[in-house]
């Protein structure tokens, strides 16, 4: 029983540890903002012959983009190239072949994507997804020539602002799962206390 008790005990305190956890991606609009390019594109080839600062293994995704849903992309700008890192970051990993809908942050000179944005397979897209971005696009094109503040921000502060807002989500909608199972646990609590008192 003590065993039990202890089992209980543990797996409860303990928490799961991951080194880039997004489970609730944020909403378009969130996306729209944070990203620099917003756009539909066919990956072409990867190059994995390429080694970071620190050893780490880096895939140069080269892509050709169909549609762009945030910036102008001119007919020579329409091959571009996505960096992934190799473990344990939050670098969205692409198959060749493949189409994507792809919320990009613009890096001096290649683009990087995260797996805590909006960005998926083509096919998994809801068209309500290209509806919204749709009219954000349109909004955006007949507000160019307003003065916008942009926010500059290197590849590590967007995955750290796409991490944060995507636990944000998460604790809009989990607050009551929460409090209930830690209602369920302090009651599961006394109840072995009790047990354990009776023999």
């Amino acid at each position: 029983m003590k065993k039990l008790f202890l089992f209980l005990l543990l797996s409860l305190v303990i928490p799961n540890s991951y080194s880039c956890d997004c489970s609730e991606k944020p909403s378009i609009e969130k996306n729209w903002e944070l990203a620099s390019e917003i756009f539909t594109a066919k990956i072409i080839k990867v190059d994995s012959l390429l080694y970071g600062n620190y050893g780490e293994k880096l895939y140069s995704f080269t892509i050709t983009i169909n549609k762009s849903y945030k910036e102008e992309i001119f007919e020579e700008r329409k091959n571009r190239t996505i960096l992934f890192t190799d473990g344990g970051s939050c670098d969205f990993p692409f198959l060749i072949g493949e189409e994507y809908l792809i919320y990009a942050k613009s890096n001096n000179y290649t683009l990087n994507c995260s797996i805590c944005s909006r960005t998926n397979l083509l096919s998994n897209v809801d068209e309500k997804e290209f509806v919204t971005l749709e009219k954000l696009h349109k909004n955006y094109i007949k507000n160019k020539g307003e003065i916008r503040i942009i926010k500059f921000q290197n590849h590590i502060q967007y995955q750290i602002d796409l991490v944060k807002n995507s636990f944000e989500e998460k604790l809009k909608t989990k607050d009551k799962i929460i409090y209930g199972l830690s209602l369920l646990s302090f009651l599961l609590f006394i109840l072995l206390i009790i047990i354990i008192k009776r023999k």
